[in-house]
């Protein structure tokens, strides 16, 4: 298999279509077709297969798609770290972040991988943890930085512990239960929560368990911080956030924060890379500049 036999075929799998396939690549449709039908002959199985809704994947197709996304994305690390160890100062790094992490320690993180590589470009992209595992399972990026139980990440993950963090609840300075102590006494409230309910890695599930109290029926879920932060700061929503981002952005938006009586989870904000996948020397200088900066803010810790 080589290297442009992959890059069509991930091209058409992902495209569904030939033309927006060539568009992608550069070259012309019948290239494109020319290159597929190389690809299935030396494999000797249909790959993909017309039909009326576009191109299909064939049981082999879809089988080849993650691992040939996963060739592709080695040979490209490899061209990377040949690159960044032949001129010092090249590259690109991709990473997924949770939004906490991009309002809080990102920004001093990239300054400092700046200062050491000015040539290194970023790629930063935002997501809930399914989202980030999702994109790192495809691969498009090199690592993810999110907070995370590290016990249930799948054996596919190698997951780097950085700082633990604290659940905490904030609502709007008037909240007309903001003198109540206890979570049990805010179920009947509308919540603005993260994640889907049903991901084992979202911190509702992990708060509610833990305290062994149903999850409050009126909720709005998803992975937007800013909806979020909009809900709890100008409407009677509660919500659940890292105590980072809570000391970070509370005081500007008129959100109070909720010292309940009840013991919050701890969660460990970590950085998550696919395992087999070795990260390149950009991404790692990354990783080093996050650690310095933590134990500059967190000396304790």
């Amino acid at each position: 298999m080589k290297p442009n036999q992959l890059h069509a075929f991930v091209a058409v799998a992902t495209q569904r279509s030939i033309r927006a396939a060539a568009r992608s690549l550069g070259v012309s449709a019948p290239a494109v077709t020319k290159i597929v039908r190389e690809l299935e002959r030396e494999l000797d199985a249909p790959l993909v297969e017309r039909s009326v809704k576009g191109i299909q994947l064939t049981d082999c197709g879809a089988a080849l798609l993650p691992r040939a996304r996963l060739l592709l994305d080695d040979l490209r690390r490899a061209r990377e770290e040949v690159a960044q160890l032949r001129d010092g100062n090249a590259g690109q790094v991709r990473m997924a972040v949770s939004a906490a992490f991009a309002q809080t320690l990102f920004v001093p993180a990239f300054q400092r991988l700046r200062e050491r590589r000015p040539g290194v470009s970023l790629h930063v992209s935002e997501a809930g943890p399914a989202g980030m595992l999702a994109r790192l399972r495809e691969p498009q990026v090199d690592f993810a930085v999110m907070h995370a139980d590290p016990e249930l990440l799948q054996d596919e993950f190698i997951c780097l512990p950085l700082f633990p963090v604290r659940l905490v609840v904030g609502m709007r300075k008037q909240h007309p239960l903001r003198n109540r102590r206890s979570i049990r006494d805010l179920l009947d409230a509308e919540w603005a929560l993260p994640g889907d309910g049903g991901d084992p890695l979202s911190a509702t599930t992990r708060l509610f368990a833990a305290l062994d109290l149903p999850v409050p029926r009126r909720v709005v879920q998803g992975d937007s911080l800013s909806a979020a932060l909009a809900l709890v700061s100008q409407t009677d929503h509660i919500g659940l956030f890292i105590e980072p981002l809570a000391k970070a952005v509370f005081g500007k938006l008129g959100i109070r924060l909720l010292e309940p009586e009840d013991p919050l989870p701890i969660l460990q904000v970590c950085v998550i890379h696919r395992r087999g996948s070795e990260l390149t020397p950009a991404a790692r200088q990354f990783i080093v500049c996050l650690r310095e900066i933590l134990e500059e803010k967190m000396p304790s810790q």
